[in-house]
């Protein structure tokens, strides 16, 4: 009977084997979580932003029609569409034949090769810049200059809402082209995002979505970047992380009020720039109105920030004020 007893008891109790099998599926389910968690949901980066659009050349065309060195591309004068101004205003501005073909236009950007890409948006009436173009990103050759249809983003304006792409930044480390979108977007809905334009060729893909933005930038941060997006309904700027590809790795979260910069509650940031390291950001006011939007001097405040090593965030140096 004893040694039935003990059968027993050893047949009952369990293997070293089994639990130790068990112990190292635990442990590969545990690194397993780890891993995708970290994944989904990256650590806030830290690291000191850097710019990512050093390489922007000038257009050649600029050399063979500037009447002076100090001249600069512009589209927020008097003159419809693209204007080449000198910086002194005494001589007039130059423009190609088909620079006023899209209408009245807003954001521009350069490429590494001196490309212009420049965006419609209408200042006066639905005459000079009609919704069908509202889409459609130009493209002002660099050796040429002209100024053809480049690239049409999904989503189309309306009477309620005749604005389009109100911010573009191009990224040298990835040749691409960000747009801010307010595109289809109606008073209760947001529809607008931002488009990563890839170049040479146009294909696109939908960053943020479900968010009005207006001034759109990409920095570098750590081994990945963040974009940042002026938001067009608040005073606002949100950060988006980005993986090393461009491709986004969470949620957008709030990284400026504007507010707290002295910014109204109708102003929005326009346009966003890194410069010699500090965060400068041009505050226009905006309300999806083109009674609003109808002057050649739009009233630009400017704001500017530091990055603080300590805190890992900007920090407000300058507080808004006329530019």
């Amino acid at each position: 009977m004893a040694k039935r007893r003990k059968r027993s008891a050893q047949a009952g109790a369990p293997g070293i084997l089994p639990v130790a099998l068990g112990l190292v599926a635990l442990v590969a389910l545990a690194v397993g979580i780890a891993v995708a968690l970290g994944r989904s949901a990256p650590a806030p980066a830290t690291a000191p932003p850097e710019a990512v659009d050093g390489c922007r050349s000038t257009p050649q065309f600029v050399a063979s029609v500037a009447e002076s060195p100090d001249v600069a591309l512009a589209t927020d004068g008097r003159e419809m569409g693209l204007a080449l101004r000198a910086a002194t205003g005494e001589a007039p501005a130059y423009q190609h034949p088909t620079w006023d073909d899209a209408g009245y236009l807003g954001a521009i950007a350069y490429d590494r090769q001196g490309n212009v890409y420049a965006a419609p948006t209408p200042r006066l009436s639905l005459a000079d810049n009609p919704l069908d173009g509202a889409a459609t990103i130009w493209r002002a050759d660099t050796a040429t200059g002209e100024m053809r249809p480049f690239v049409t983003l999904p989503g189309a304006a309306s009477a309620r809402n005749p604005f389009g792409m109100l911010g573009l930044f191009y990224a040298c480390d990835l040749e691409t082209l960000y747009a801010g979108s307010v595109l289809g977007s109606m008073p209760t809905e947001e529809r607008g995002g931002v488009v990563a334009v890839h170049l040479p060729d146009g294909g696109q893909t939908v960053v943020l979505e479900g968010r009005d933005v207006m001034g759109v930038l990409l920095v570098r941060q750590g081994a990945g970047y963040t974009l940042y997006a002026g938001l067009a309904r608040s005073p606002e700027v949100l950060a988006l992380p980005l993986d090393s590809q461009g491709r986004a790795l969470g949620p957008a979260t709030t990284l400026l009020d504007l507010t707290e910069a002295g910014a109204t509650p109708q102003e929005r940031a326009r346009k966003l720039r890194l410069i010699g390291g500090e965060l400068v950001a041009d505050l226009v006011p905006f309300a999806f109105s083109l009674q609003a939007n109808a002057t050649d001097t739009p009233q630009i405040r400017r704001a500017t920030w530091f990055w603080d090593a300590a805190a890992g965030a900007w920090s407000l140096r300058q507080p808004a004020q006329r530019s």
